[in-house]
């Protein structure tokens, strides 16, 4: 099973949001824009019955003032009703064109009409004012107009059908090009998940109907097979490497035993430095060849006595010390630890030999309480520009963590100021499981 989203569905559901945004744009809109619409038909029909008002005005002042079923006008602010008078001291909630619009245009409240008015100036200081006129105060209540509303629901009636007929069909093409789409890639993605096995690469490449598609599948084939080169080069240098190193590191071991029987079973500095860099470069290379198969077999575990094990590499490696004034500050807890005793030997040995090494006068502190083994030393102030391969922990902390993530086991490496520090976690350090 696959986590995460899938691309299909990420398209689809894009689109039908798209959509449902645009749509609900739509409704939002429409109700305005229709509002706007009936209040630029008030305007246009009070403003051109004022502007015939007016022109016959000029030439007979007792002309009547307009009148029709759904508005009236006065000549004069003192001829208006007391409610309409008292509107004209607000604000208008709209100015439309050539009228002012006043109360909650949007309000559901019957008892909260809106009211449409109109002022003209007459040119001889009086001003004709022009309002709308509320009918369902009167007696009866408004006129109904039967045709003319069912005409008006049909209409509606066939932009609802309009609006369906655009919107199912686009919702239909839309799934069939995300579909169309969608399909090769899922056809890409699953043949990916085969290019592990070396026959996928040699074998023919399926076709997925758009030519980017093709030139991705191309281009992917490509980089997983120069990565498979670049890796079985590296499995054959490991091999070829460790296999070669074993013969000479053999001859040099034998010859030093046999030195060593020769000489009594002690042997000169010299020949105790050559003894020492072959166990070293034997257990390097015993590590890069369990390390270069691509399933490295489980290796034993066995009860380690780390306080033993840490006491004979530091016999071991004592020598690196040499005239530096330097301490050694242990403490080991005592007892047993379930734990590979050969990968123990190379990866403490590796951080042991380098704080020796490299480690400034002063104290070099080893600490062990498991599953926590900390080694750390004084090193020489220097500038941030200087790498830490200086100290010793460049090649060989890169090989060791590449051997400890095979264990499963974690390497904290903390460089301050003048201190340098390794902790080697064994939490999850069970060889066989973690390398498999």
């Amino acid at each position: 099973m696959r986590n995460g989203l899938s691309l299909k569905w990420v398209i689809s559901g894009s689109f039908l949001c798209l959509i449902a945004v645009v749509l609900v744009i739509y409704s939002k809109l429409l109700p305005e824009f229709t509002v706007r619409g009936l209040f630029y038909t008030a305007s246009a029909m009070m403003e051109e019955e004022a502007q015939y008002f007016l022109r016959h005005y000029k030439q007979d002042p007792t002309t009547p003032t307009p009148h029709n079923y759904f508005y009236t006008s006065v000549i004069g602010k003192e001829a208006l009703p007391q409610d309409v008078r008292e509107l004209l001291t607000t604000s208008p909630s709209l100015s439309f064109g050539a009228v002012n619009i006043f109360g909650d245009l949007y309000s559901d409240d019957d008892d909260e009409p809106f009211q449409i008015i109109l002022e003209q100036p007459l040119g001889d200081g009086k001003i004709l004012y022009m309002y709308d006129i509320d009918h369902d105060k009167e007696a009866g209540g408004e006129v109904e107009t039967p045709l003319s509303d069912a005409y008006f629901d049909q209409v509606i009636e066939s932009v609802k059908f309009i609006s369906l007929a655009v919107f199912v069909p686009a919702l239909i093409i839309i799934a069939l090009l995300v579909w169309w789409l969608v399909r090769p890639l899922g056809r890409l993605v699953q043949w990916s998940g085969t290019l592990k096995d070396p026959e996928a690469l040699t074998g023919t490449r399926p076709g997925f109907s758009f030519k980017e598609f093709n030139m991705l599948a191309d281009a992917l084939a490509k980089s997983v097979e120069q990565v498979q080169a670049a890796s079985e080069r590296e499995g054959r240098l490991l091999r070829y490497t460790s296999h070669e190193l074993r013969t000479p590191l053999a001859v040099l071991k034998a010859t030093i035993e046999l030195l060593a029987l020769q000489s009594g079973g002690a042997l000169p500095p010299s020949l105790q430095r050559i003894e020492r860099s072959v166990m070293n470069m034997q257990l390097i290379a015993e590590t890069l060849l369990w390390m270069s198969r691509e399933r490295p077999e489980p290796l034993p575990e066995e009860d380690v006595d780390l306080s033993e094990l840490v006491g004979d590499l530091i016999e071991k490696h004592r020598y690196l010390i040499g005239n530096r004034d330097i301490e050694l500050s242990i403490d080991i807890h005592d007892g047993p630890c379930r734990l590979p005793p050969t990968a123990c030997r190379i990866v403490i040995g590796n951080f042991l030999r380098n704080a020796l090494q490299y480690a400034e006068e002063g104290t070099v502190e080893i600490r062990f309480k498991y599953p926590r083994l900390m080694i750390a030393n004084h090193i020489r102030e220097t500038g941030p520009q200087q790498e830490s391969d200086d100290f010793g922990y460049g090649l060989g902390l890169q090989l060791m963590r590449e051997l400890c993530a095979k264990l499963g086991w974690q390497i904290e490496v903390i460089r301050e100021q003048q201190r340098f520090t390794v902790i080697l976690d064994f939490t999850s350090g069970r060889g066989g499981e973690s390398a498999s």
